[in-house]
């Protein structure tokens, strides 16, 4: 198991929702352990995401 901890930026729908934040995460293969946002902008969300690298194909 090798965690990586990593900012990521989501492009800013208005309203986030949990479905909308991890589908924008699965799209980039990642399946986190946890997940917050820290940052919102006017066209970014500002994700720090936790996941267990090794789990990636």
């Amino acid at each position: 198991m090798h965690i990586i901890s990593e900012i990521i930026n989501i492009p800013n729908i208005c309203e986030p929702t949990t479905e909308y934040i991890e589908s924008e995460l699965k799209k980039r293969n990642i399946i986190p352990l946890r997940w917050a946002i820290v940052k919102i902008s006017k066209d970014f969300f500002t994700i720090n995401c936790a996941y267990d690298k090794i789990g990636l194909g």
